[in-house]
């Protein structure tokens, strides 16, 4: 893997940590240009989480960078458990489950740097 990819992995991860963060409104207004369900955040998410652990095992991604998307992961299932109610464009507008999945990406969106040292990686560039 060349350095100019691992930026842009990490610049996808933060995309789809913003995406989860965003207001109710953004996230439904995505989902409907999209022409998908609301379970696609979390899909998309998934797919980030999974692609994060292989770096990981590549070492490519330091572990801290995971654990920042640990929080995340662990919520989405408990969603997934509960069953379908939350999986809905109401529960996305009304459920404090997706608040506080919103709460929690936007944590692990400020803390996820990717394992990189500032000279390798800027989050904001």
């Amino acid at each position: 893997m060349t350095g100019e990819q691992e930026p842009e992995f990490c610049r996808w991860i933060h995309n789809v940590l913003g995406q989860l963060s965003w207001d109710a409104d953004q996230q439904l207004g995505h989902v409907r240009n999209l022409k998908v369900g609301v379970d696609e955040l979390a899909l998309e998410f998934d797919d980030a989480l999974h692609l994060a652990q292989a770096k990981v095992q590549e070492g490519v991604l330091g572990q801290d960078a995971l654990q920042t998307l640990l929080p995340v992961d662990t919520h989405l299932r408990c969603m997934t458990d509960t069953g379908t109610d939350v999986w809905t464009e109401e529960a996305v507008a009304t459920s404090p489950e997706w608040q506080e999945l919103r709460t929690l990406a936007k944590q692990a969106h400020l803390n996820f740097d990717g394992g990189f040292s500032g000279d390798d990686f800027d989050v904001d560039a």
